[in-house]
């Protein structure tokens, strides 16, 4: 691959590489530790000292920060006429999924204390945590990693946890008043086409018609206990019956109860449809790089496709073959941690004492 104004740049130890033969660069919005890799052929001394495990990075597409994090392995290949490097690595969140929270006296903290007590001590010092009910307290059990208890703690507050580009732990809700991002265009008789291929999945294996969440809290110095716990989401498009049924121990209001079935459906309403588009580059129409949570409207006449959906993984890639290809996994718009999403999107209503249900649909 040439040096160009785009070109993949790996910063290192106050040193700057590029002109990889290949790479994938990874951001997925739901699974922690997004994962890099960069590959080259080079002489058979040419390694220097300071490319190694542990070492702190950053990846820019031209001058655009896109993943901070460090070297997880490097790797080399010696062959007859040839040797070559792999660096593979994550960002900031690689140390948080590998590593245990740490055991305390106190086993129930909120999401500030989780953040002060357990991921400074880790090396992540730069947070942006917005909203949500941060004084609500979740249970850490031991041999939890670190970053168990933090999307515990998240969830609770109605949050996600995620890094940034440039390393810093974002602790947030969507913002669903997002105006489109890009547009992705896909028709057989068009010339506004932007799509290389796509393909589409519908799929009910894992759709549930109703989701109930059952709990017991034990009540603190201002609220008495709760014995029984149970609350219910359904999913008024839900061809037949499917059931599931969860205990949640850590959980101490039917409040709390009821926005865990709600997220439980609403999840698997969100990962039972998927667009998976590549697209030439690595930029929007715009010029922006491609990023997770990018609201995306999806055009196609021959798939029926006039939707809006929330971009929740990308890949950059490139070898010699293929080129400069990004890869694009598409959910639908708005689904995705429901009780952040407009009202007018759901019926909601309560069954005396301690029971609560939730209508939602796809629509």
């Amino acid at each position: 691959m040439s040096a160009d104004t785009d070109a993949i740049t790996l910063a290192i130890a106050g040193h700057e590489h590029r002109d990889w033969e290949r790479y994938s660069i990874d951001s997925d919005f739901f699974t922690p530790a997004d994962a890099w890799s960069l590959s080259l052929g080079i002489p058979a001394t040419a390694i220097p000292d300071y490319v190694k495990p542990w070492a702190e990075v950053q990846v820019r597409l031209g001058t655009d920060v896109i993943l901070t994090g460090r070297v997880d392995a490097v790797r080399r290949r010696l062959a007859k006429g040839e040797h070559r490097l792999e660096l593979h690595g994550r960002d900031r969140a690689g140390v948080l999924l590998d590593c245990s929270a740490p055991v305390l006296a106190r086993r129930e903290l909120t999401l500030a204390e989780i953040c002060a007590t357990y991921l400074r001590p880790l090396g992540i010092d730069r947070m942006d945590v917005q909203g949500g009910d941060s004084r609500k307290k979740v249970t850490v059990e031991p041999g939890m990693s670190a970053w168990e208890a933090l999307e515990r703690a998240a969830e609770l507050a109605g949050l996600w946890p995620w890094f940034t580009p440039d390393g810093v732990l974002k602790v947030a809700a969507p913002d669903y008043g997002r105006a489109v991002d890009a547009e992705l265009i896909l028709d057989t008789t068009g010339t506004k086409n932007n799509v290389q291929d796509l393909s589409l999945e519908d799929n009910c294996q894992r759709r549930w018609s109703e989701v109930t969440v059952l709990g017991q809290g034990t009540g603190d110095e201002h609220e008495g206990a709760q014995p029984a716990i149970k609350a219910a989401a359904r999913d008024a498009e839900a061809g037949f019956a499917r059931p599931l049924i969860r205990d949640a121990a850590h959980l101490e209001t039917t409040a709390q109860a009821q926005a865990r079935a709600n997220k439980l459906l609403s999840d698997s309403i969100f990962e039972s449809w998927q667009a998976v588009a590549r697209v030439r580059g690595h930029r929007t129409d715009s010029g922006a790089v491609w990023e997770p949570g990018m609201h995306i409207r999806l055009l196609s006449t021959p798939l029926g496709l006039d939707v809006d959906t929330m971009l929740a993984r990308r890949t950059l890639s490139c070898d010699r073959q293929g080129g400069t290809i990004t890869t694009l996994y598409l959910r639908p718009w708005a689904l995705w941690l429901p009780d952040t999403a407009p009202k007018a999107r759901r019926k909601h209503h309560k069954k005396g004492g301690d029971c609560c249900t939730c209508d939602l649909c796809a629509g």
